[in-house]
């Protein structure tokens, strides 16, 4: 490049330079000219939103607000001087306007209809409402995350089939029936072409498919429950198939019984829900959303993967859209929901559940989105957005943002500290509900028996009635 052209460029990069720090001296003298705002009035609408709007109703009808974001007005009307009063949203008035809109959408629409100066719920700012509202300089940020309850411990009543899985089990009652099917053919052809009719066992059985099928579906039950049995063995291709039945049959049952006793003494929770793809999986959680969030936007657009998957099941159960946090809570306490919301509101859900119950009974996810940035909502080309802009700049960098938000959530310790890999086993002694499976089994095998001993004697009992009924005749 020749000597002169790059001269030239550098005289143009000056001049911008130097014209981009005259605009910035001259914002920031007008700022520092707007800096008091002389005690005007502003009203601004305010909504429950922990931990940055906690808004309580008083006997009185009133509501008082110990948030975060009350300070940042207060810090704000001193810095400014101005006057600030709030309408806690939604009211009777916004109803018969505006009808049952979500808190979110209210807020935008009072504040585009210039009801309201700005919000003090702040919101993140997209590109659809910034069409409509100006925003200032974002207030918080942080991501987004699910509170979840917490995964409880799985009942163990039905812990002894759980060594094994469903397709496992199936395979082994098909084998069990298979060779007793197999054992009753050759035993009814072996009684029938190869035995003489005074031998024992086909005295006993009499030769009947009935009563071998019987015999041999005791042997497979007692040999599968380490009981054993007695049976003759004459022909060389009956040996093979119950020899490699019982070698079969010994291997499952010490696997299960080495298994099961870690099933039936050893708490097994619940798999955690930390991603969507978790929620999906679970069969006791469902899936809550407030209306007009990105969460909202996120999961009802998704085309594809979990995400499309929960949009389907809230599609068809419109009723798990809700217009208010105080709506979300209310479900949220009965543990069978997931709601996604910021992680400082989940957070403090769970601070809030500890301090009423004394437990903890719920735990915020895996983040699901990147960091989002919460601002403060203003009329459409407002007067007093730059000015608000610069002072919220101001406040942010002085820390007070993040000291105050941490401060206003409740203190639940207990509910947050990361699980310890190792820890000291400490010896329990077994209870019955470490035995609730095992009973059970007693239970069921108890039953049967009674069962089969009570069918087996009215049996008995009319075939002596029939066989006297004949003797008579």
């Amino acid at each position: 490049m020749p000597f002169r052209h790059a001269m030239i460029l550098l005289m143009v990069l000056g001049i911008s330079c130097s014209l981009a720090a005259i605009g910035s001296s001259l914002a920031v003298s007008r700022y520092e000219k707007s800096t008091n705002l002389n005690g005007i009035p502003l009203k601004f609408a305010a909504t429950h939103f922990p931990p940055h709007n906690i808004l309580t109703l008083m006997p009185n009808g009133n509501y008082t607000d110990i948030g975060s974001t009350p300070l940042y007005f207060a810090w704000l009307a001193e810095k400014l001087n101005f006057t600030i009063s709030y309408d806690y949203l939604p009211n009777e008035i916004t109803k018969s306007q505006y009808g049952n809109l979500g808190d979110i959408a209210l807020v935008l629409k009072v504040v585009q209809d210039k009801k309201f100066d700005g919000s003090s719920r702040f919101i993140i700012a997209s590109s659809e409402r910034m069409k409509t509202t100006d925003f200032a300089i974002f207030m918080w940020a942080e991501s987004l995350a699910m509170v979840v309850p917490l995964p409880g411990e799985e009942h163990r009543i039905f812990a002894f089939v759980h060594p094994f899985q469903s397709t496992v089990w199936l395979l082994i009652f098909i084998a069990g029936f298979t060779i007793v099917v197999f054992m009753t053919l050759f035993s009814a052809i072996d009684c029938n072409f190869f035995s003489s009719p005074e031998t024992s066992v086909c005295i006993t059985r009499k030769c009947t498919i009935n009563g071998w099928f019987t015999y041999y579906l005791m042997y497979i039950i007692n040999t599968m429950t380490n009981q054993g049995n007695a049976i003759s063995l004459r022909r060389l291709s009956f040996r093979i198939l119950v020899g490699v039945w019982v070698l079969v049959a010994t291997v499952l049952v010490n696997s299960y019984s080495g298994t099961v006793i870690s099933y039936l003494t050893i708490p097994n929770m619940k798999p955690p829900i930390n991603t969507f793809e978790d929620l999906v999986a679970s069969e006791d959680v469902e899936l809550i959303l407030l209306a007009d969030t990105m969460t909202k936007k996120q999961i009802m657009e998704a085309t594809r993967g979990a995400q499309k998957i929960l949009g389907d099941d809230i599609r068809a159960h419109p009723d798990r859209i809700l217009n208010s946090i105080e709506e979300a809570t209310v479900r949220l306490k009965t543990e069978r929901y997931a709601f996604g919301n910021s992680q400082s509101f989940s957070n403090s859900f769970i601070a809030s559940q500890f301090q009423e119950n004394g437990k903890c009974r719920f735990k915020t996810s895996d983040p699901y989105s990147m960091t989002m940035f919460y601002s403060m909502p203003l009329q459409k080309d407002s007067k007093y957005t730059p000015i608000f802009k610069y002072a919220l700049m101001e406040l942010w960098e002085t820390g007070l943002p993040e000291y105050w938000v941490k401060n206003s959530m409740l203190r639940a310790p207990k509910c947050f500290e990361k699980t310890k890999l190792r820890r000291t086993a400490i010896p329990k002694p077994i209870g019955l509900d470490d035995l609730a499976g095992a009973f059970f089994v007693l239970g069921v095998g108890v039953g049967l028996a009674v069962f089969f001993f009570l069918v087996e004697n009215m049996i008995r009992f009319i075939s002596l009635a029939k066989s006297t009924a004949t003797q008579k005749q």
